[in-house]
């Protein structure tokens, strides 16, 4: 049983799904699951392991708003995972116009992109993270304008007053739930994933449900550091990609871009 803060529209969809879908996988990378995949390459998955952070990417950071021209369009469906400050947001609505369901944790940020967005009728943002299972946490806001925050950052002292409590909500479930209420045919343009390490969650959970498949465009950001054993989980994500998708952009272990194979339409 599952116990929110409050009830709206989304998450009863949530329940409802959860209640009707089919089973959900769980389950976690390691730096020992990787010799159960039955894909894995261990001299890719060593040489991966081998490679640090491809700081280029910042001469180049807007490649994650541009790389998709003539791939997005005014029709296209876009999640993105942590809203952060709006800024992704600003820049895909400014070059594409799409329908953008969008994901951030914090309440007050939540309330700041809300209210940014409030005039956009295609741009629906939640007061939700997302994680490989539904779980409250609390959590520490970080850095400038909260940039930081991640759920994988001890908190520096239980009466810190700027402690939050944040819900998150199983990314498997709700992508079930956007397929079959959002898409005739189950597949989403595109997921932008920018989380401050819940990438080691999330994309791993949509691996093991066989759900990559379902997403034209995946991109995420990489926060090495924040997690014990994050290059193994960053590693065999790679080898898991590489199936399905072939790269758009890529620096490693910094921010990346995938393009299915096949062509699908909605």
């Amino acid at each position: 049983m599952l116990v929110f803060l409050k009830a709206d529209k989304h998450l009863t969809l949530f329940i409802n799904a959860a209640l009707t879908s089919p089973t959900i996988i769980y389950g976690n990378f390691t730096c020992e699951t990787w010799k159960n995949l039955s894909y894995g390459n261990p001299s890719n998955y060593q040489k991966c392991l081998s490679r640090g952070s491809d700081g280029s990417f910042w001469n180049v950071e807007g490649i994650r708003h541009t790389a998709h021209k003539n791939l997005l369009n005014s029709t296209s469906l876009i999640i993105e995972v942590g809203g952060n400050r709006g800024h992704d947001t600003v820049k895909f609505i400014e070059l594409y116009n799409p329908f953008i369901i969008s994901y951030e944790p914090l309440v007050p940020m939540w309330k700041s992109l809300t209210e940014q967005f409030k005039s956009n009728p295609k741009v629906q943002i939640y007061p939700y993270g997302l994680g490989n299972r539904a779980r409250t946490l609390l959590i520490e806001p970080h850095d400038f304008g909260n940039a930081g925050t991640s759920i994988f950052r001890k908190i520096s002292s239980t009466n810190s007053s700027t402690i939050q409590k944040i819900e998150l909500l199983n990314i498997v479930s709700i992508i079930r739930d956007i397929q079959r209420t959002r898409t005739k045919t189950g597949i989403i343009d595109m997921i932008s994933i920018n989380c401050e390490g819940c990438e080691f969650e999330v994309i791993p959970a949509l691996i093991l449900n066989n759900m990559t498949q379902y997403f034209r465009i995946i991109q995420f950001a990489t926060h090495s550091g924040l997690l014990s054993g994050s290059s193994c989980i960053y590693c065999q994500i790679q080898q898991a990609l590489e199936i399905t998708h072939t790269t758009l952009y890529h620096y490693n272990m910094l921010w990346e871009g995938w393009l299915f194979k096949a062509k699908k339409n909605n």
